[in-house]
């Protein structure tokens, strides 16, 4: 195959040939293939390009319009357009002053910035000496440093040296090695001193130059100024000058990166302590340094929101859930000095799993909780329970719990101010026109439900009267779904004013447990039922008599065996009110990983002396409305207030049962309508139970006998028959064919006596007058006791 140049039209060979010039446009030949492929038909000729002259189009058509000139074209004067920019804020005169009193406000920051700088490390002072003293470690060198170390060096050899001659002059014994030694210490120090001499003259030469290279420009600048800048002044600026160089020279501080970082902390100015003045910024800074190195949390994002009561903190993490900061919130509140203890609250987020709410209350995160509001005497309804504001969280959202066939546990310490939630409830219950609240307080005879046991209808102080109030309350909620097609109620009861609905309000729940394990019954007849214990028919109240509106509201100091025994039921109410309280009650309420989503109540301080702390905060759990771990705390009011509510209502008149209910429960009487009397002389519980006539008898025993320190069985005996022969003699003590001892009837007539009053009186050996050796018997002590004179002294 034949190479062609294009550029000279010539074969390889020298032979000239035509020029062939391919168009653009003119179809390409295939590529020749080096496989062997089927014959395809043949390409089509290339196209033919007519070069002769086009024939002459016909002349355009005129173009009509405006003609524009150059001159038009330039552009002209402008007066608003060409005029500098200004920001819209500063065209008025209010944005005027804002603008001229932030940049005051940031020149007087920086004033105070500068001058507080002065007191550190980077002040001017520090940084001068500290640049001149660099400037002159840099002249002497490390040549210099080398002819201290060895005239050093040099001195030490000469002591030791003359040291060693004295050794060696007056030694007694080893002469000749003394001297030996003494000769070389001598010649040692003799080549010490020629090496310190050569480090000491070579160093002076390298000291000169660097010297020169320093100390001559910093001269000359002074004399110049001197010279050209008349006299002193010049001179001074000459010096002021040297000194700015000496302070760029020092401007980096000798320090070790720990100590480097605490101080760009202090200019930076991020506080120290935690402060509600603060700004966003610096406690931004101050929390992500404490959660990411202290607290060892990865965080992803962190978004600061100032409240009235403190910060609230969104915060994002990095493949991580919540559990660890929980577990961690005491760490992190000892990392953030002025934060209160136990008061950082955090929240899982419903958003996402590695979401979460962090909140660091102030001093008082309270403000924003108003006063108990007033409610007008049967103003409320059962249907708007749920509106009755008796509690509000930090950011004033009120807390109202419903009430139409719901039961509530109101859960917490001693002083963890569950009785004071109790109240601010009793404050919007006994406001409705369509219920009828009863009382039971068998831990403080009543005073637990305060003033408003004025308008409740019953209250209920002993646990005779308290199962009075609860078979009464079962027995309307067991017998009102026979009511329910009579009339027209569909499934449940809808209370209303006609037909109220039935609240029974517990105080001080374990002390209502204690009372029902003391209870004793007789063995029931053939056919009869033995009856139900206290906490049983509690039980039964809140399992059967919700659907006919009989609801409970208790209050307890926990849930766990312990306190409140089986009745373990109670956390499983659906509205849970959770004051301060133990961990065990927290996952027995709300499972074992609530803690880690933020329900953290065991965090909370009960009152302690004249200090409130966290007493009547509480955590929610009530439906949908109250899901997630928010603190709320009760609202109050004063109690001469809250005493002239409660006369409000009573006054305003109590509701009564509609005579329907009243046929399941009849001729029963309420005890204590409208709190009763607490000291009332009537009241057979209340009176002080007079002194069994036996111990009276053998109390006067005693004295007649010139108050011995005991007396035998036998004597005690014989004295109470010489006080009554009829009712002491052993012949009306047989059983069947024997007789009973002295100590035998004695001691059954005493247990016999004393066994009502839980008391008990057993022998105990003392020492009679004049006596060496000790007897059993009946001692004095012990009967000071029973009758109650002093502490048995």
């Amino acid at each position: 195959m034949t190479e062609t140049d294009e550029r000279t039209a010539k074969t390889g060979h020298g032979e000239a040939m035509a020029k062939v010039i391919r168009l653009p446009f003119a179809d390409v030949e295939p590529e020749v293939s080096d496989t062997t492929t089927v014959d395809e038909p043949a390409a089509p000729a290339a196209a033919r390009v007519d070069m002769t002259k086009p024939a002459p189009a016909a002349e355009p058509a005129p173009v009509e319009g405006t003609v524009i000139t150059a001159r038009e074209w330039e552009l002209g004067e402008d007066a608003e357009g060409d005029a500098p920019w200004i920001h819209p804020t500063l065209r008025t005169p209010e944005g005027r002053t804002a603008r001229r009193a932030y940049v005051q406000r940031q020149a007087r920051r920086r004033v105070r910035r500068w001058a507080s700088r002065q007191w550190t490390p980077r002040g001017i002072v520090p940084t001068t000496i500290r640049g001149g003293v660099r400037v002159q470690r840099w002249v002497r060198g490390v040549e210099g440093q080398n002819a201290d170390a060895a005239k050093q060096r040099a001195e030490m050899l000469a002591v030791e040296a003359a040291r060693s001659a004295r050794r060696a002059q007056f030694a007694l014994l080893k002469k000749d090695a003394k001297k030996k030694a003494a000769d070389i210490a001598q010649q040692e120090s003799s080549m010490a001193l020629v090496q310190a001499t050569a480090a000491l003259s070579a160093a002076r030469g390298k000291f000169f130059q660097r010297a020169a290279a320093v100390y001559l420009p910093m001269a000359g600048i002074d004399v110049a100024g001197f010279v050209f800048m008349d006299g002193l002044i010049g001179f001074g600026v000459g010096v002021l000058v040297n000194l700015a160089v000496l302070a760029r020279v020092g401007r980096r501080p000798d320090m070790t990166p720990e100590e480097l970082e605490e101080l760009e902390r202090a200019e930076a100015g991020l506080p120290d302590r935690f402060e509600m003045g603060m700004t966003p910024r610096a406690f931004e800074a101050m929390l992500h340094e404490a959660l990411t190195k202290e607290v060892g949390i990865a965080v992803h994002s962190l978004q600061i929101f100032p409240r009235n009561w403190g910060f609230e903190i969104q915060i994002v993490l990095k493949n991580q859930t919540p559990e660890k900061l929980s577990d961690n919130l005491a760490l992190l509140e000892a990392c953030l000095p002025g934060v209160r203890t136990n008061s950082a609250l955090l929240q899982q987020s419903a958003k996402a799993r590695n979401e979460c709410v962090l909140r660091i209350p102030g001093e008082d995160p309270w403000k924003a909780v108003p006063e108990l509001p007033y409610r007008a005497p049967k103003s409320v309804t059962t249907h708007e329970l749920h509106t009755a504001q008796f509690g509000a969280d930090m950011s004033g959202r009120f807390l109202a719990l419903p009430g139409k066939r719901t039961s509530a546990a109101y859960i917490g310490k001693p002083r963890s101010g569950k009785s004071t939630m109790l109240r601010a409830r009793l404050d919007a219950l006994t406001a409705t026109s369509d219920r009828i609240i009863v009382g039971i307080d068998l831990g403080s005879y009543g005073s637990g439900f305060g003033p408003y046991r004025k308008c409740m209808s019953a209250v209920a102080r002993t646990p005779k009267e308290a199962r009075v109030v609860l078979e009464w309350a079962l027995a309307v909620g067991m017998g009102r779904p026979r009511l329910f097609n009579r009339l027209g109620m569909g499934m449940n009861w809808e209370a209303s004013p006609e037909r109220p609905g039935i609240t029974v309000v517990i105080d001080e729940f374990p002390a209502l447990v204690v009372a029902a394990k003391s209870e004793t019954f007789a063995d029931p007849e053939e056919g009869e039922e033995k009856p139900l214990r206290l906490d049983e028919l509690v039980k039964q109240i809140n399992l059967t008599s919700l659907k006919s509106d009989v609801s409970l509201e208790i209050a307890s100091q926990g849930v766990t065996k312990d306190r409140v025994g089986t009745n373990t039921w109670l956390s499983e109410l659906p509205v849970q009110v959770m004051c301060a309280c133990d961990k065990d009650d927290i996952v027995q309420i709300a499972g074992g990983g609530a803690m880690a989503q933020g329900w953290r109540p065991d965090r909370l301080l009960p009152a302690m002396g004249d200090a409130i702390n966290d007493a009547s905060v509480a955590y929610v759990m009530a439906g949908g409305d109250y899901c997630e771990p928010i603190p709320y705390r009760a609202c109050i009011t004063s109690d001469d207030e809250a005493d002239r509510r409660a006369t409000e209502r009573a006054a305003a008149g109590l509701c009564e049962l509609d005579k329907a209910s009243k046929a399941f429960a009849s001729g029963v009487t309420l005890p204590n309508p409208g709190g009763g009397d607490p000291w009332d002389e009537d009241d057979d519980e209340d009176q002080e139970e007079k002194l069994p006539v036996l111990l009276q008898v053998i109390r006067s025993i005693y004295r007649s006998l010139g108050e011995p320190s005991g007396l035998t069985e036998d004597e005690l005996f014989d004295a109470l028959h010489e006080v009554q022969p009829d009712t002491w003699d052993l012949e009306k003590f047989v059983t069947g064919d024997s007789r009973m001892t002295k100590g035998a009837v004695l001691a059954l007539v005493l247990d016999k006596v004393l066994a009502p009053r839980g008391a008990k009186w057993a022998k105990e050996s003392y020492r009679p007058k004049g006596a060496k050796a000790t007897v059993k018997g009946y001692r004095l002590l012990d009967l000071k006791r029973l009758v109650g004179e002093g502490d048995g002294g």
